[in-house]
Parts: C-alpha cells; structure tokens; sequence
C-alpha cells in the first residue's frame, strides 16, 4: 500500500488512515486551538476596553449619622457621642475604568442638642459645607466603594474649619438607587480641638451620564 495518498485517492471501508492523513489532523487541531485562544483573547480586550470606558456618573448620599468624640471637652458641656446630623453629599466621578477620580460637596446640619446648658447648641443650628475630593471604584455590577477627602467649614453653630475623610461601600437595590454605610474620620479647630468618628446610613442614588 502506497505511504500518501493523492488527490484522487479513496479511502476504503476499514482502511488505516495513511501516515499522510495523521499530521493533516494535527495541524488543523493545532489551528482549532490557535482560533479559540485569540478569540478568548479578543474577548478578554474587549472587557478592558469597556472598563476604559466607563461613563461619568451623579452620585447623590442622603444619609444620617452620629458622631464619636474621640477627644471631649468638658468646659463646653460636651459628652462622648455629639450630635446625631444628617448630611446630603452630591458627586460627580469622572468616565474611566473601574477606579474614578471626582469631586462633590456636602452639607450637613444637627438633628438633636449638644453642649449640655454650658454652650448649649439646638437642633438644626450647626449648618456646615464641604468640597472634597471623591473617589469611585466599581467592585461588581451591584457594589460600589466611595471614599471621600474634604475641607469642612462651618457656617453657622460657631467658627470651625477641620479636615475629613471617609469611606462609604454602597449595594444597588434597584437600577441608580441603592443603600450605604460609611464611616468617617474628621479633626476640627475653633473655640476647641475636637477629634470625631463617624457612622452614617443612608440612600444613595447613582446615575450614569450617556453621552
């Protein structure tokens, strides 16, 4: 029986492929396994490229939150817990990837009283505005991590002005509004130092800016 066959050649009922057909086989097998790695591939950049290309979004916080004296002066009245606050925080986050770079304010106000019958300070006020910085990263299609830094001022309760920063990880209940938690670090200057640790719930709604 002749080695290779030509073009003409056929293939008999049981008849052993010859040793011609066999590396056929194994080059189309290798060039089978070539197309499905570069299409995983392709896939594969397609996904990067659409973590690129993230639009920008409108991150509204409502939450409410009480803060923790981590440093307490007695000659103002003050108790361990300080006021409870609630606080309203508008954001935008720039179109990127996963991780996003943007900014926001806040405003924020006292719910309850504060300093005792010393310096005593009533519900609603304490009014203070922040600029900061706002970081956005996507962890999943329903989970994000917000953090912020930023520059409290108060503007009516009394001259301060501190710095700030938090953490805020938020879970999407329905499409653009979802619930959050966050805790916060700040440090204040005025007629004392103070120290504080925040813990503050709330809604949040994220909308996606198309183009």
């Amino acid at each position: 029986m002749r080695d290779c066959y030509t073009a003409g050649s056929v293939i008999r009922p049981f008849q052993r492929p010859s040793r011609c057909v066999q590396p056929v086989l194994r080059i189309r097998l290798a060039l089978g396994l070539l197309a499905a790695a570069l299409g995983s591939l392709g896939a594969s950049s397609s996904v990067r490229a659409q973590e690129l290309e993230q639009p920008a979004h409108y991150v509204i916080l409502g939450s409410a939150g009480v803060p923790l004296r981590l440093t307490v002066d007695k000659t103002y009245g003050q108790s361990r817990l300080a006021a409870a606050f609630g606080q309203v925080f508008v954001g935008y986050a720039l179109p990127g990837g996963r991780f996003r770079h943007g900014f926001g304010a806040a405003v924020s106000w006292n719910l309850s009283h504060d300093g005792g019958f010393t310096d005593p300070l009533y519900a609603g006020d304490q009014f203070a505005v922040m600029p900061s910085y706002l970081g956005y990263y996507s962890l999943n299609t329903d989970a994000i991590a917000l953090g912020h830094a930023g520059i409290p001022v108060v503007v009516r309760g009394g001259p301060a002005v501190g710095v700030e920063a938090g953490v805020a990880l938020a879970y999407r209940v329905s499409a653009g509004t979802g619930l959050f938690g966050e805790v916060d670090l700040g440090a204040f200057g005025g007629g004392s130092f103070a120290l504080l640790a925040s813990l503050q719930v709330g809604i949040m709604i994220d909308y996606e800016v198309l183009p």
